[in-house]
């Protein structure tokens, strides 16, 4: 107990809500924290349990063989509200696009002001047009008074131009069926909230890799023949 007390570093497999949960208490000195989620089907709670030490926050949410319910990414500010010292917040969306998407309803959700002086690197891969993450990013921006950079990925894994990767990660046709509509989302409702001492970088799917196969989707679909 008493080092689970003392751990500064967690790399870990469970359920978002668990973690926003649980690990305040049991692991107080949190300064990194890594949690990856399959399947997550119950939205982050708002509570008064703070990460007081936390400084860097990575959370995976991977698509399992079935998706319940949509997520609300709105509610991971949960995890930002509670963390006073974080620095540097990584979110990697791997779900199948089920949500809302913002150009069905455009009307955002707001929650009162809570400023947050340390956050300066936010990065989302997986950034599609889900109401709920252009909200999650809409508040950021908002809120992180000392934001530097801000990365915003319409597509996820490792890319082509990183020095250790022949190709890019490669995505489901629904992933780059919605990029566009992400890309979209991004012009018309967070790029006008950017502050001018933030450096924005906007990331489409890659012309090499991702083009290719969709053109070699679209020439397998076009050559099927029916029996």
């Amino acid at each position: 107990f008493v080092e689970t007390l003392q751990m500064k570093k967690l790399d870990m497999g469970c359920a978002i809500h668990d973690a926003r949960a649980n690990l305040p208490s049991i692991m107080p000195n949190l300064e990194t924290l890594v949690i990856e989620s399959v399947n997550e089907v119950v939205d982050a709670p708002m509570l008064p349990t703070k990460f007081i030490y936390l400084k860097h926050l990575t959370i995976r949410m991977i698509t399992g063989s079935t998706i319940s319910r949509p997520y609300d990414y709105f509610s991971l500010v949960s995890f930002i509200n509670a963390s006073p010292s974080l620095e540097t917040l990584i979110l990697n969306v791997t779900l199948r696009m089920v949500n809302e998407s913002i150009f069905t309803d455009s009307q955002l959700r707001h929650i009162p002001e809570h400023h947050h002086g340390h956050l300066k690197s936010v990065k989302i891969t997986g950034f599609s047009s889900a109401k709920s993450l252009v909200e999650l990013t809409c508040y950021i921006l908002n809120n992180a008074v000392s934001l530097e950079c801000l990365t915003l990925d319409t597509i996820y894994g490792p890319r082509c131009d990183q020095d250790k990767y022949r190709r890019c990660f490669p995505m489901i046709d629904g992933v780059l069926t919605e990029a566009p509509r992400g890309l979209a989302a991004i012009r018309t409702y967070i790029e006008d909230k950017v502050p001018s001492t933030v450096n924005l970088t906007v990331l489409e799917p890659c012309s090499r890799c991702h083009v290719r196969r969709r053109v070699q989707t679209s020439s397998q679909s076009d050559n099927a023949v029916s029996i």
